[in-house]
C-alpha cells in the first residue's frame, strides 16, 4: 500500500484512524459495513509506516468485508517488508444477517502470543505464535498498530468483484468502539486487557480521531476526510463518487443500542473471545477470562464463563441477628457475600482463615 498524495481519481472514500498507537491490545467496534461489487470496507491495526519499505516491516492485521460477499469477512496478518515482499494469511468466516444488512460487533485480540478475531463476542479464528503462521505474530511484534477503519475500492476485481459505482453512494457506519490495553493477568478477574478508553461518537474527539488525506497502489478512490461523518451518534464513513461527497441519509438503528444503553440494561447472554469455540486452540491459553459476576460492561464482551456461585448456607451468609430479622432470602442478591474466601479487610484468604462479618440491607 503504497500512499500518495490526493490524486484526480473519479470517486472518493475515506479513512479514520487513532492517534494513539499500541504495542499489543483488544479492540471492539459496533458497525454495520458498507457493501457494494468491487468494495471493501474495513477494521484493522496497522504500523503507521508500514508502507515505506526498506528496513520498515509492515505489521498489519485485519477484518474486512469484500464487497461482493457480505455475508463474510476476511481475516488476515500482514508482515514482511514492503508492498512486494509480504506474508499474507487470508481466511473467511460467514456473517449472519449479512454485514451490510445488521450491526454487528467485531473485535480483535493481539497479544505476543497470538491474535484473535471476534465475531458478536465469539473468536471465529485465532493463530497462535509458532504453530503454522510463517512467523507472523512474532513479526507483529516489530512495530505497534493503530486502529483503523475505512472504505474505498480495490482495481482487483478477482479479490473484491467488479465495481458496480451505479450502486453508490455506501456506507460504514460506526456506532462505538473500545480499546483495551495488553495488561497480562491484571485485567478484570485476572484478564489479560484492561479498559483505555471507549468512543460513544456523540462528538467528534480531534485529540483521539484522524482523518486520512491520501490514495495508495491499487485504489480506484482518494482517500477523503470530506466523506468522513458524525450524525445521532455515529460516525459514517463514505464512498462516493468525486464531487458528491457527503451524506443526508438516515441513521440505521443498532438494536443493541450505544455504549451507555449496554451499561444500563445489559443483555441477558453474554460472550466471551476466550469463552467460545475457537479453530483448533492449543491445549493451554492465555486468553482464557472469566466475566465479573455483575455484567455492568457487557458491551466489552468479556468472558461467558461466570464464577460459579456459592449455594446458600449459614456458614457462608450471615443474616442481622435482630429481632425482627428478615430471612435472608428476602434480601436482593446484590447484598449477599460470600465469605469463603475473604477476610474482614477484604483480602483473599483460606477458608479456614476467613473472617464473619455481618451484612444489613436498608
Amino acid at each position: 500500500m503504497a500512499v500518495a498524495a490526493v490524486s484526480a481519481k473519479d470517486y472518493s472514500g475515506a479513512e479514520l484512524y487513532t492517534s494513539e498507537t499500541w504495542m499489543y491490545g483488544k479492540f471492539e467496534a459496533g458497525m454495520k459495513m458498507a457493501a457494494v461489487s468491487g468494495s471493501v470496507s474495513s477494521m484493522f491495526l496497522y504500523h503507521n509506516d508500514s508502507y515505506l519499505g526498506g528496513s520498515e516491516p509492515w505489521v498489519e492485521v485485519d477484518i474486512e468485508i469484500l464487497g461482493k460477499t457480505p455475508n463474510s469477512f476476511q481475516s488476515n496478518i500482514i508482515t514482511g517488508y514492503g508492498p512486494n515482499n509480504k506474508v499474507t494469511s487470508e481466511k473467511h468466516h460467514e456473517i449472519n444477517p449479512s454485514s451490510n444488512e445488521s450491526f454487528h460487533t467485531y473485535g480483535m485480540e493481539w497479544t505476543p502470543d497470538y491474535v484473535a478475531w471476534i465475531l458478536d463476542g465469539k473468536v471465529v479464528r485465532k493463530t497462535v505464535k509458532g504453530q503454522g503462521d510463517n512467523n507472523q505474530v512474532q513479526d507483529l511484534g516489530k512495530k505497534p498498530q493503530g486502529l483503523r477503519f475505512n472504505l474505498w475500492s480495490a482495481e482487483d476485481a478477482g479479490w473484491v468483484g467488479p465495481f458496480e459505482d451505479n450502486k453508490l453512494p455506501v456506507y460504514q457506519f460506526i456506532n462505538w468502539v473500545k480499546v483495551y490495553k495488553y495488561t497480562p493477568g491484571a485485567g478484570e478477574n485476572g484478564s489479560d486487557f484492561t479498559p483505555d478508553w471507549s468512543d460513544d461518537f456523540d462528538t467528534f474527539d480531534n485529540s483521539r480521531w484522524q482523518k486520512g488525506d491520501w490514495t495508495f497502489d491499487g485504489n480506484r478512490v482518494d482517500i477523503s476526510p470530506s466523506n468522513i461523518f458524525i450524525k445521532d451518534g455515529m460516525v459514517v464513513i463514505a464512498l462516493t463518487k468525486k464531487g458528491q461527497e457527503g451524506f443526508n441519509g438516515q441513521i440505521p438503528t443498532d438494536p443493541e443500542g450505544d455504549l451507555k444503553s449496554q451499561q444500563t440494561n445489559p443483555p441477558t447472554q453474554e460472550s466471551s473471545s476466550s469463552a467460545q469455540q475457537q479453530d483448533n486452540p492449543p491445549a493451554s491459553s492465555s486468553s482464557q477470562q472469566v466475566n465479573p459476576p455483575q455484567p455492568e460492561s457487557s458491551s466489552s464482551q468479556q468472558g461467558t464463563d461466570q464464577p460459579q456461585q456459592p449455594q446458600s448456607s449459614s456458614s457462608q451468609q450471615v443474616t442481622p441477628q435482630q429481632p425482627d430479622a428478615i430471612p435472608l432470602s428476602a434480601y436482593p442478591e446484590r447484598y449477599r457475600i460470600d465469605l469463603r474466601h475473604f477476610n474482614a479487610k477484604g483480602a483473599t484468604v483460606q477458608k479456614n482463615s476467613s473472617k464473619h462479618i455481618k451484612v444489613f440491607s436498608k
